[in-house]
């Protein structure tokens, strides 16, 4: 886009500043980190302020540590610039709005379209924003820059504000040109209805990307994009004339310029369809960059690729030998309920087993005790009585012995006559106890 600021009067500084940290902060060929600004023709531009006081208070107000901006403006500085563009590594390259630029710097432009497209396909940032664009030609023929315009708008699309947050706001501005025809992999950022702003097509007034690549005879490709160190990395160099013609039998040498085993160098020849192979590979991670060297159609070409090696992915070998049971999934649940403790005790006793009143009875048998009395016959000086009752048992063995005749029956004279006996006896005890008292 070609954002002239016409002298200040117009905001346009805030379309620029924005660009220009989106594509700083795109590029992913970090280099030396500086921003090259090719073409300034002078100390101040169009917006009406020195490049000194528009830097500071316009153009890098967004970063938060500004970058360092080198200024190439002569024809001789911007083809010294070129020449050793490998060794000045910048990471973004600025092609600023100027109207009075020489056109002999316009023409260094186009002659080295190449190293513009090799520098973009390596990871530089390119923000051109006002110029003839005869490089962009050179790399797609079919690509047109037509003037015309300044007539109102216009307004950000949707790949404008995705890529670049860009607003209608910012990109309003009276422009002078726009694009037509095979712009490649390059996007519509900013559009507007030409020549009449109601009835007429929308035309092309920014074009770009976040992420592009441009024509060039020679190109490198990586894949996987991003790899994890002790992986295969795969990079594909094409050496092709810029009509796309094939170019066999160029040796490409690849160097390790940064990262992860800097220093190894590796070759391979293009095939018959101009394409080489290298296989590469590091145990580190880490960012590296990666340096493509070979001399396409007699012009000596440098293209890089920056790779970051994520690390290493790191794996577990299942036990070989032994294999233990796994665990229950699942536990066998407590039991939700417990047993209720009884709601009721067994009440004691209300009585208490009487003792017996009375001794337990004689044995029923027909084995009787057997009473011995003893009676001590006491002297006459004595005033006591001492009847000893001794109460002897004798258990009988009936199947040992026998008692020998049997009793008499009752009413027999040996019956009486024990009776007899026993009645004298008991009248003898009362006898003495009749004295006792009467003595």
């Amino acid at each position: 886009m070609d954002p002239v600021c016409h002298s200040g009067f117009e905001g346009t500084w805030g379309y620029i500043a924005q660009v220009l940290k989106k594509t700083y902060d795109g590029a992913t060929n970090i280099n030396n980190g500086t921003i090259a600004v090719l073409g300034a023709n002078g100390t101040s531009n169009s917006c009406g302020g020195n490049w000194n006081t528009l830097l500071t208070t316009k153009y890098l107000t967004q970063f938060t540590a500004a970058p360092t901006v080198n200024f190439y403006n002569s024809a001789t500085d911007v083809t010294n610039f070129f020449n050793n563009i490998n060794t000045l590594k910048p990471k973004v390259i600025w092609i600023p709005d100027n109207w009075s630029r020489a056109s002999t710097v316009e023409s260094i432009f186009t002659a080295k379209a190449e190293v513009i497209a090799d520098f973009v396909n390596s990871g530089g940032g390119l923000f051109a924003n006002m110029g003839q664009y005869g490089w962009l030609t050179a790399l797609l023929p079919s690509a047109v820059y037509n003037n015309g315009g300044c007539n109102g708008g216009p307004e950000a699309t949707t790949d404008g504000s995705t890529d670049f947050n860009l607003t209608d706001t910012m990109v309003a501005a009276c422009w002078h040109g726009y694009f037509t025809g095979n712009v490649g992999t390059l996007k519509t950022l900013a559009r507007w209805r030409y020549p009449n702003a109601t009835t007429s097509g929308y035309v092309a007034v920014s074009i770009g990307g976040g992420s592009v690549s441009l024509p060039s005879s020679f190109t490198l490709a990586i894949s996987p994009t991003s790899p994890n160190a002790g992986e295969d990395l795969t990079i594909t160099a094409t050496a092709q004339t810029l009509a796309g013609v094939p170019q066999a039998g160029v040796v490409v040498t690849i160097t390790v310029s940064s990262g992860p085993d800097a220093g190894q160098t590796l070759t391979a020849t293009t095939n018959a369809s101009g394409v080489a192979t290298i296989t590469v590979r590091t145990n580190s991670q880490g960012t590296a960059v990666y340096t493509a060297t070979a001399t396409v159609n007699g012009v000596a070409k440098t293209v890089s690729a920056t790779v970051n090696w994520n690390p290493p992915v790191t794996t577990t070998a299942a036990p070989t030998t032994t294999t233990t049971e796994p665990a229950p999934t699942t536990t066998e649940p407590a039991p939700t309920t417990t047993e209720p403790a009884p709601t009721t005790t067994e009440p004691a006793p209300t009585t208490t087993e009487p003792a017996p009143t009375t001794a337990p009875p004689a044995p029923t048998t027909t084995e009787q005790a057997t009473t011995t009395v003893v009676v001590t016959t006491v002297p006459e000086t004595t005033t006591s009585l001492v009847v000893e009752p001794v109460t002897t048992t004798t258990v009988h063995d009936h199947s040992t012995h026998d008692h020998g005749p049997k009793l008499p029956k009752t009413g027999s004279s040996a019956y009486f006559s024990l009776i007899i006996g026993f009645s004298l006896i008991c009248l003898g005890i009362m006898l003495i106890q009749r004295k006792r008292y009467l003595g």
